[in-house]
């Protein structure tokens, strides 16, 4: 939403009159709630345009402009914050972060030993322990275990002969990937699902998933895939509502030191689609109760290849709400699938990728759909574009998230249907020195390759509690742990990566007249930063620190160290794939 120029110094005129006439005084009952001055003020407009300060009222920005003519619009009971020269931006939108089951999670230490546990021993001993907190015959679970069965000594899974070393009697569950991608039952539960030696495989199915079975045939207690562990986890809801809920209040407390205001929040962990229920209610109801402290993009996932293709497409006849359902603090227009290539006896069923996705597109849901590259790549593209060629009318602004090794032809079929993409340059941070991009695609998180050719791009987080700023740095620097880099003729400019922070994730839920940018109309959602992202030096631009963060015309974070050089420091609570810096499990950002 573009105001001239002409039209604020009308405004500003106007009011200037409306003081001569009152003495001198704008009146209250037309004067800004709050404006803000003597600052840097990136509007992230059509031009970029920097101001010095804004006006705030009603949660909305109403003129934008130099601190005189800003000034001159206060009235009596207009409250003046002073910026004292710092740079404002527009609130940080993360696209795609997990809150309510990753960011917002509760730290148990007890659970952060299971996940570091060396050794099946170490799993059982952590299990006893937590047994004695619970009621008798409580299921006993823990989440996100290790995601490979190497990191323990006896390098396989535990089973189900294993943990009934701790109980017999009680149903135990452990989750483990870095999803909760498998998962792993004692006999008792076994037992209680009714999962027998004749239970079909999932995988024989066209889903990703195996019952694994001992050398009679009969299951052993380890469930591999999201198919597999579907078997065990569909009758048990492991995430209510209201625990769903007190993790979005927990994330938001983070997400406000990182300038994070609007947030979209894609479904974790799905074994079926009544899983979404709980993961939407829980906006809802703190949205109802006026309790709800960040913008959202609620995500509901549609589990594919984890149950029955018929399932899948049901499911979207029977979401609860239309694509579009919300307002400027909920809003659900996207659904997630997660596409991975073939690999050992999990195959991609092709066919079936692109009937979810044409059925999608044709129920006017947007896609948020993960793949890396590869095969999953390619089917996934050519589904979009099969669903165009279908179904021309189609809701728009599809978006593939990770977007990590794409092919000319993936880009090609992106810039003719307008697909969207959503990598997350932090994990760039992350890659060994010696990888290498594939000899045919392009290369890891080619950001700048996506730019130049038209295909819209915004940055997030994912898994990864971290916040733009420090991905704008990477999408900016593009370097190692090391310090090495990795293809950087890939970078993007911090004008760029600014804009993939905030207004392109806007305009990725049609909400870019919304949010997004500094401009009059537009909800009063800032950041308030310590340092001048803009010139500070690049590699110095993940040290910006977050000063003051504001939604809805409110601050709702204010840091305590107002130090423009304080020590930044990226809290990770240790259940990020790629841990980024050495910060104590569960220690906060500063």
């Amino acid at each position: 939403m573009k105001y001239p120029r002409t039209l604020f110094s009308c405004l500003v005129f106007t009011l200037g009159l409306l003081a001569l006439s009152c003495g001198g005084a704008i009146p209250d009952a037309i004067a800004p709630d709050m404006i803000l001055v003597n600052g840097k003020v990136v509007t992230v407009d059509s031009d970029f345009s920097i101001a010095e300060a804004v006006a705030i009222t009603d949660g909305k920005f109403v003129a934008v402009g130099s601190s005189a003519e800003i000034q001159a619009m206060a009235g009596a009971s207009t409250e003046i914050v002073d910026l004292g020269g710092n740079t404002v931006l527009p609130g940080l939108n993360d696209g795609h972060g997990h809150v309510t089951l990753t960011w917002g999670k509760k730290v148990d230490p007890i659970e952060t030993r299971f996940r570091n546990a060396a050794s099946i021993e170490e799993v059982l001993d952590v299990l006893r322990e937590k047994m004695e907190t619970l009621e008798e015959g409580e299921l006993l679970w823990f989440d996100r275990g290790a995601s490979n069965p190497n990191v323990y000594e006896e390098k396989r899974w535990p089973n189900r002969h294993d943990l009934d070393k701790v109980s017999t009697d009680r149903p135990i569950l452990l989750s483990l990937g870095g999803a909760g991608s498998n998962a792993i039952v004692n006999t008792k539960l076994l037992r209680d699902l009714g999962i027998t030696s004749r239970t079909p495989q999932p995988r024989d199915q066209g889903m990703q998933g195996e019952i694994v079975k001992d050398s009679r045939g009969q299951p052993n207690g380890v469930f591999l895939g999201w198919a597999g562990q579907s078997l065990v986890r569909r009758g048990i809801q492991l995430y209510p509502t209201d625990v769903q809920a007190d993790n979005i209040l927990r994330a938001a407390e983070q997400m406000h030191k990182y300038g994070i205001t609007s947030v979209g929040d894609p479904n974790t962990a799905v074994a079926s689609t009544n899983d979404n229920i709980p993961l939407m209610r829980s906006y809802q109801r703190l949205a109802n109760e006026g309790r709800l402290p960040i913008r959202a993009n609620v995500i509901p996932r549609v589990p594919f290849l984890t149950i029955p293709l018929e399932e899948n497409l049901n499911y979207l006849d029977s979401i609860p709400v239309e694509p579009g359902f919300g307002n400027d603090w909920v809003m659900m227009r996207q659904v997630k699938l997660v596409v991975n290539s073939s690999r050992g006896d999990f195959k991609l069923p092709h066919d079936d990728v692109k009937a979810v996705v044409k059925a999608v597109h044709r129920a006017g849901w947007q896609t948020m759909i993960h793949v890396g590259g590869g095969e999953a790549f390619d089917v996934v593209m050519e589904a979009i574009d099969e669903a165009y060629d279908d179904y021309p009318e189609g809701p728009g602004r599809h978006l593939i998230t990770h977007a990590r090794e794409p092919s000319e032809a993936n880009i090609e079929i992106m810039v003719k249907r307008g697909v969207m993409v959503d990598p997350q340059p932090g994990t760039l941070y992350a890659y060994p020195d010696d990888a290498e991009p594939p000899e045919d695609r392009y290369g890891p998180l080619p950001l700048r390759t996506y730019l130049d050719r038209g295909v819209g791009l915004m940055i997030s987080s994912d898994q990864q509690p971290v916040g733009p700023i420090f991905h704008i740095f990477e999408a900016v620097n593009r370097v190692r742990r090391s310090g090495k880099p990795i293809l950087p003729e890939e970078a993007i400019t911090v004008e760029e990566a600014i804009r993939a922070a905030t207004i392109t994730p806007a305009y990725s839920t049609f909400q870019e007249d919304v949010k997004g940018s500094i401009e009059p109309g537009k909800l009063a959602d800032l950041v308030v930063l310590g340092r001048d992202i803009l010139t500070v030096p690049s590699m110095e631009i993940k040290d910006v620190p977050v000063l003051r963060t504001m939604i809805d015309g409110k601050f709702v974070y204010t840091n305590e160290n107002q130090d423009p050089n304080q020590e930044v420091r990226y809290w990770d609570p240790g259940r990020s794939r790629f841990p980024l810096l050495d910060v104590p499990d569960g220690e906060p950002l500063r």
